[in-house]
């Protein structure tokens, strides 16, 4: 961590997976792959108190201005030097992508939910250029900073009856997990998954847990766009892809990607500012589709397994969850039970997996 005050909610999530993985030997437990965290450093609650204090933004931050005003004011200030040499060393170490995320006193707290409400920034890693890597890393975090006090957070505030003046802010620095392909950058797949299912179809069971899997960065399944559901138990039975029309109308179309021309950031109160939204068809190229993508059939009206880059292509996942050539239900399995265990609680937990490595790297 950088400065020693609270790491917030997520932080604080982060850090106890990240005991339970290395206590409950899971690291290695699956041949071929490693199960970690991606590398990740919290930004104290006593850095945002500093900066919002010798830059004086109390006053406006509890203004009725704009969101766009609020966020011109924050990024004019400035933030206290002393993290400066502490940040820089994060960036020289750092191989992918950045995301700057929120982790607020309040956030993954148990009663209630506060996920979605700051916004979370992906930032390119500019190897070549440190110092503007670092301007635009402590914009990202001006702009997270900000989010605290839009008109949105302020009416969620007041409708879960919190008082905003005691919401301090944390911010997790995380790589980004997957691979770059030209100037895009994304993971093969990610998704969230939780270990209770409210609606569960036969034979599956409420404690069975339920998943939503996507190719391309997990902000496609968090924003309730079109993925695939499967209970890690029954990684076979597809309801989507049971007959061709709904795979056709229920599947993923377009895929999210994070735009890794160091032009594509510019601070704005829009967190997806940099991200590129790709036709499904692109991946192809990038190699990612192999154990992915089915192809629609359109003359047979049938669903055939692979996708050679011609016809219609269905997100089905077939080659992981019907042929495990990956063992993702087996690791979420393991994943969601081991959560409910320590957490004493039903769990929901949010994933990324990148397959494309370098050969005789781990997955």
């Amino acid at each position: 961590r950088i400065g020693d005050g609270s790491m917030g909610g997520k932080g604080r999530g982060l850090a106890f997976i990240d005991s339970v993985l290395k206590r409950n030997y899971l690291m290695h437990k699956f041949e071929g792959i490693t199960l970690t965290i991606p590398r990740t450093v919290v930004l104290s609650t006593d850095v945002f108190d500093e900066f919002m204090e010798v830059n004086n933004l109390y006053p406006i931050a509890m203004s009725d201005i704009s969101n766009e005003e609020m966020l011109r004011h924050f990024l004019n200030a400035c933030i206290p030097s002393r993290v400066h040499k502490d940040l820089f060393s994060f960036i020289s170490v750092a191989r992918n992508p950045i995301a700057v995320r929120s982790s607020s006193l309040l956030e993954d707290s148990h009663y209630q939910p506060f996920a979605g409400i700051y916004s979370t920034y992906m930032i390119p890693n500019l190897h070549d250029n440190e110092h503007q890597m670092l301007d635009i890393l402590g914009q990202a975090i001006k702009c997270v900073y900000a989010s605290v006090y839009y008109k949105e957070s302020k009416a969620y505030m007041q409708a879960t009856q919190n008082v905003i003046d005691e919401e301090r802010m944390a911010i997790v620095l995380q790589e980004v997990v997957g691979s770059a392909y030209g100037h895009k950058f994304y993971p093969t797949i990610s998704g969230v998954a939780r270990s209770l299912n409210f609606y569960p179809i036969e034979p599956e069971k409420p404690s069975d847990g339920i998943a939503s899997v996507a190719l391309g960065l997990g902000k496609h399944v968090v924003e309730g766009r079109p993925s695939l559901r499967f209970s890690p138990k029954y990684p076979k039975k597809l309801f989507q892809l049971s007959v061709p029309e709904m795979a056709l109308s229920e599947t993923q179309k377009t895929f999210l990607a994070l735009d890794l021309r160091a032009s594509s950031f510019v601070p704005s109160t829009d967190d997806g500012i940099n991200l590129l939204e790709l036709d499904v068809r692109d991946a192809y190229a990038d190699g990612t589709l192999a154990l992915l993508a089915s192809t629609f059939d359109h003359d047979n009206q049938q669903i055939r397994e692979g996708y050679n880059g011609t016809g219609l292509p269905i997100i089905s996942f077939s080659g992981i969850l019907k042929h495990a050539q990956f063992p993702l239900a087996e690791i979420l399995n393991t994943l969601l039970k081991l959560g409910e265990q320590e957490m004493n609680t039903p769990v929901e937990i949010e994933f990324a997996v990148n397959l494309n490595t370098p050969v005789g790297q781990p997955k």
